[in-house]
């Protein structure tokens, strides 16, 4: 009899990063015979997309029934376990995980990047939630050193989405702007990035790349109208389809890529794209760090950025840098755990 595992993260809201990483991990899991289900917002489309039973992640019964006939709980991947977006979605996670241990289920949490988590009283919830799961892996180095200070055990495992099949790159010499909201993104910035890319990039065509329609095909609009009035001979192509597929294509016609979405930066490294880091949280921080790359924070205010600009199109990468890019997901902690 095979084991099932149900999947609880940020699944069924049309976002690439999040969907990417369901798919990955609904592939190997059925390679190895797990059944795999969801807790999605969008049942049907989830369904129809990835081939597995999905129950609405807010209804109560529907919750209760998935936990119960499950083996494992799998939380994850991403960021779920933070208070940045809101205290809201923190809790609602940190209730799943609770509600399967309850049950006597086992918990993975799964690639996860944990944190910002801010107040005594939510750190102090996750510390407890994290202690009581079965395994925890984490996505970046960062996480797993906030784990050591607090003395819990994990696997730093990377991001399940250096693990995307890559389409053959096409050198067209495009340039990439992915963008999504963020309510604290100063007023000029759309503005001075699009002055910039005009002053640098005028002779190549711009694709504007978004990731989640709902919350970034308001802001990548806003940017092709300003790059047009400032610079009305530039080329642009504002692309529509969301679709895993559709933006990998795209991608592979990237040489130059300004984003600020995570997985969108991690797409442009596996490409072998230049990437400036557009950073709106931490997590864009911690991965410019680790590959050296230039970074603008969104919500300062826009400055001269010639020398930015400079740095980003002059910057040679190393041997280190090059060999990061190759990085894979290990699967092995989590294989072990499950197929024990």
């Amino acid at each position: 009899m095979s084991k099932k595992a149900l999947v609880s993260g940020y699944i069924g809201f049309s976002n690439f990063g999040d969907d990417v990483i369901f798919a990955i991990l609904t592939r190997h899991l059925r390679a190895k015979g797990v059944e795999v289900k969801a807790l999605s917002a969008n049942p049907k489309a989830t369904k129809e997309e990835f081939k597995v039973d999905a129950y609405n992640y807010k209804n109560p019964i529907q919750i209760i029934k998935a936990i119960l006939e499950c083996d494992y709980l799998i939380s994850g991947g991403g960021s779920l376990l933070q208070n940045t977006t809101s205290n809201k979605s923190l809790i609602y996670y940190i209730a799943i995980i609770i509600l399967a241990k309850l049950f006597s289920k086992k918990v993975i949490i799964f690639a996860q990047g944990i944190g910002p988590i801010y107040g005594n009283f939510w750190q102090s919830l996750v510390k407890f939630t994290l202690s009581i799961c079965d395994l925890v892996t984490l996505r970046d180095k960062y996480s797993y050193k906030l784990l050591g200070k607090w003395k819990i055990k994990s696997n730093l495992v990377y991001d399940p989405a250096w693990d995307i099949p890559l389409n053959v790159k096409e050198n067209r010499g495009y340039v990439g702007v992915q963008l999504r909201s963020y309510s604290h993104m100063h007023e000029d910035f759309i503005k001075t990035l699009a002055k910039y890319i005009g002053i640098y990039f005028s002779d190549r065509t711009v694709l504007i790349l978004p990731f989640q329609k709902t919350q970034d095909g308001e802001i990548c609009y806003r940017f092709e109208r300003e790059l047009k009035t400032q610079y009305p001979k530039m080329r642009t192509e504002l692309m529509g389809n969301t679709k895993i597929k559709s933006i990998i294509e795209n991608f592979a016609n990237i040489d130059y890529l300004f984003a600020m979405r995570f997985h969108a930066c991690l797409l442009g490294l596996k490409y072998g794209a230049r990437v400036m880091a557009l950073s709106y949280d931490i997590k864009i921080e911690n991965l410019a760090k680790d590959f050296e790359l230039q970074c603008i924070n969104v919500a300062e205010i826009p400055s001269d950025y010639n020398e930015t600009f400079r740095r980003y199109i002059e910057f040679k990468e190393h041997k280190e840098i090059t060999q990061k890019r190759s990085t894979t997901f290990d699967w092995s902690v989590i294989d072990k755990f499950i197929l024990s």
